[in-house]
């Protein structure tokens, strides 16, 4: 017996070329499920009583306000950790902050029981 509790990512919609590049070399993960194929791919597992609780609203408001903040936080973080760490770190923060204001990247909190 036991639980499963996780946040993920999922596909909404189908995504872009673009958004298909920027989640493989960007973000690294290339293969993201529907809503409906969590769900079947779970159950496949012996799992049930499965919340699928979907966060994208709180998501998308969350990595505008952390991509926001990192850039205002620039010229410390920069002193601290170096130009070539906020970069890359920047860039990350982009690539997902654009996944999501797309529409088609949705972020989840799963949770089902499995005996």
């Amino acid at each position: 017996d036991g639980i499963l509790y996780t946040e993920d990512y999922y596909m909404r919609e189908a995504f872009t070329d673009a958004e298909e590049i920027s989640l493989k070399s960007d973000v690294y993960c290339s293969d993201l499920p529907t809503k409906e194929k969590y769900i079947s791919e779970l159950e496949s597992a012996g799992f049930s009583d499965i919340e699928f609780v979907d966060k994208t609203t709180d998501w998308t408001v969350f990595v505008n306000e952390r991509l926001q903040a990192f850039i205002a936080g620039k010229e410390r973080f920069v002193r601290v950790h170096g130009e070539p760490t906020f970069d890359k770190l920047l860039h990350f923060y982009s690539a997902v902050a654009k996944l999501f204001n797309g529409g088609h990247l949705g972020g989840v909190r799963l949770i089902a029981k499995k005996k």
